[in-house]
């Protein structure tokens, strides 16, 4: 495990449970190091399963207007652990969206193979 590595997790392990999240940023900028540093040390430490990092992604439901500003909201992200645990709203939300479409394209063939029946007779 490299210095910085082993810099950044006893950050980690220092800080867990105090109720802040922090971005990578704020780790470079607390041990002093740079972000690439940073980055590199949190990637290796989650391949080992030492971390897991988790990011929060902004998803916009209604576009802006000249008259009214974006709905946004928070959505959590976590990543794929060693575990193989994911939570990812985003993906379960399109995949319900694209569930319910399949459904009404079920039912438009349906009614559309029923119609063509009734004018064979």
């Amino acid at each position: 495990m490299t210095q910085n590595s082993m810099l950044v997790l006893e950050f980690l392990k220092k800080n867990y449970g105090n109720g802040k999240d922090y971005s990578k940023q704020d780790i470079a900028a607390e041990l002093g190091i740079s972000l690439a540093s940073v980055v590199g040390s949190i990637n290796g430490l989650t391949k080992k399963g030492y971390v897991e990092k988790t990011r929060v992604e902004t998803v916009v439901d209604s576009p802006a207007t000249e008259t009214r500003k974006a709905k946004t909201r928070e959505v959590p992200y976590h990543a794929l652990t060693e575990a193989g645990l994911v939570y990812d709203p985003v993906a379960e939300e399109a995949a319900a969206l694209a569930a319910k479409e399949a459904a009404k394209a079920e039912k438009a063939a349906a009614r559309a193979a029923a119609k063509a029946a009734k004018e064979a007779e």
